[in-house]
Parts: structure tokens; sequence; C-alpha cells
């Protein structure tokens, strides 16, 4: 008698990061996902209700995903470098999760301040007053400022826009850093 093989929720999200790097989050869909795996949608549906939730769950697994991957490069000695290069690393290496979590549907949208104020970013924006002798406004300034230069840099290298090497990214991060420190000062 055939085994019956069981689909829980995380094999659905290996398999759907799988299809996002082979195919690209545009054309994720439940019947391509399910049809990917080798199965009927019945599973899928079984665990996540809807297309939706498991959208929410694959965001949610992606992001951790992803924070497995800055983890290994961020110096909080060094925070607003460091996160910076990581992300720009994260395009290179990983353009198409890059595209799926911060240039989708999926990313979804928020406010500037939104950013700012979002937990994550706090902690470097807390970092940055001591490492550049910087006020908090300083300091927010100069984080929004490298984080939306990063963000585009970033996007151009997801898309292969531009060809970098990983000297080159580290060096137009340092470099404007240091020439916005300046500014801002």
């Amino acid at each position: 008698m055939a085994r019956k093989v069981e689909y829980d929720k995380e094999m659905f999200l290996i398999k759907a990061k799988d299809y996002i790097n082979e195919f690209g989050i545009e054309l994720l869909n439940s019947r391509d996902l399910c049809k990917y795996i080798g199965c009927s949608t019945q599973p899928l549906f079984r665990n996540f209700n809807n297309m939706d939730n498991f959208k929410i769950e694959l965001k949610k697994y992606l992001h951790d995903y992803y924070d497995l991957y800055i983890d290994k490069i961020i110096d909080k000695n060094d925070y607003l470098y460091t996160i910076s290069y990581a992300y720009a690393s994260f395009a290179y290496n990983e353009s198409k999760i890059f595209k799926a979590l911060f240039m989708s549907e999926l990313a979804g949208s928020r406010t500037i301040d939104e950013v700012l104020s979002s937990s994550w970013n706090v902690e470097t924006i807390t970092s940055i007053p001591e490492q550049y002798s910087l006020t908090l406004e300083q300091a927010k300034t100069l984080y929004r400022d490298v984080r939306f230069y990063t963000h585009g840099l970033s996007c151009q290298i997801a898309c292969k826009s531009i060809v970098v090497t990983d000297e080159e990214m580290k060096s137009l991060i340092r470099n404007l850093i240091d020439n916005l420190e300046m500014v801002i000062k």
C-alpha cells in the first residue's frame, strides 16, 4: 500500500520559497504552486484556508529567512552601514526573494514615518547618535536617506539593471553615509 504524503504548513512554505526562487513571486498562485509540489490544492487550503492566509504566513516565513541572512552580517558597532550592506547583499544573493519581500504586493505599503518608527528600524536609528555624534533628529534624517538610497540600489541589483561587485556595493554605501553625515552635521 502506498504511503500517504502529509502536506503541512512548513512544507508548503519551504516549497513556496523554492518556487519563488525558480519562477518569481509574480507567478505564484495556488494551482501552479500545488502542481510544482505534486498535489491538488486541497492540502494547501486545508492548511491555510485561503490564499490570503497563505501569503500572510509566507511573508512571515520569508522575513524570518531574511532576518537569518542579515543577522550574519550585522555588526552593531557599525549598525547603519552593516544593515544597509546586508540589505543590498540580500538583493544581490537572493534577488527573487528580495523582490517578493520588498518589491511586490506582498510587501505592502507604509509611509516614511511608519518606516522610521518600525521597531527594527528604531534600533538602528538609536545607535546612530553615538557612532556619528549626531542628534536623534539628525540620526533619523541620516537613516531615512541611507535607507531609501540603499533600497534604490538594492532594487537595481535585484532587477539586474545594474551590475556591481561586492566591493562596489560596500563603497557606494560607505561613501553615501560619510557624505550625508558631513551634510547633516
